[in-house]
């Protein structure tokens, strides 16, 4: 069979195809879940950045699809395990609220800046021609 060094260094790369696969297809539950079981310490630096960076996209997505949040609520779905910790995230995001409820203004939703309703005056709707 196998020899053991190519059998651990198949569990690596089945780990990193594992959460590609969960953010492709959206599931940042499995991202947090996968968190428990790396298969070398090496990897709990890499996924902590990752986890830091899903949460700011759900934050974004948080403030643009609400206009406010229970502090449980912001708990749950940024997987934090405490509301001190939720606390934290919001503190550092200017989240304004009264330690119960998170509200968000009109000025805190950037879809509009991301995905603009008119097109500006240097906005190329043509796509690029093949050089031949």
């Amino acid at each position: 069979c196998c020899p053991r060094k190519e059998i651990h260094n198949e569990h690596l790369h089945q780990t990193s195809y594992a959460l590609e696969q969960y953010l492709m297809e959206g599931s940042y539950n499995k991202v947090f879940l996968a968190r428990f079981n790396v298969p070398a310490e090496s990897y709990l630096f890499f996924i902590d950045i990752l986890l830091d960076t899903i949460r700011g996209q759900i934050a974004s997505c948080m403030s643009a699809s609400y206009t406010s949040v229970t502090v449980a609520e912001a708990t749950k779905l940024l997987f934090y395990d405490n509301q001190s910790k939720t606390k934290q995230f919001a503190d550092k995001h200017d989240w304004k609220g009264d330690g119960k409820v998170y509200k968000f203004s009109k000025t805190d939703k950037v879809m509009t800046d991301v995905f603009p309703l008119v097109p500006s005056p240097n906005t190329c709707w043509s796509t690029p021609r093949s050089s031949r």
